[in-house]
């Protein structure tokens, strides 16, 4: 992905997602997880992926075992990208009317 990114120009919307996503991945790898969560969300592949790092750092919230990690910031820079995007569907033809 960073390869491909390298030399595309993004929105600042698309950055804001990006660079907040960012920091929840540094977040995720600040602690490890128990065996249990390991197991269950396949955190020990190799292709870890959003899925397994959202659901890993809300079970880590659950626990109380680590500091929570807040998902607000993302959310609300996904959000404007979302706003962004949506009236564009229709114009780019992704889905028509």
């Amino acid at each position: 992905m960073v390869q491909y990114l390298s030399d595309k120009v993004i929105s600042s919307e698309a950055q804001s997602v990006l660079d907040e996503g960012r920091k929840l991945w540094q977040a995720y790898f600040t602690h490890i997880d128990n065996h249990m969560v390991r197991e269950q969300l396949k955190l020990n592949r190799p292709d870890v992926g959003w899925f397994q790092v959202r659901n890993a750092l809300t079970a880590r919230n659950n626990s109380g075992d680590y500091m929570p990690v807040s998902f607000s910031n993302f959310e609300a820079a996904y959000t404007q990208l979302t706003d962004k995007l949506r009236p564009m569907v229709y114009e780019l033809n992704f889905l028509k009317v």
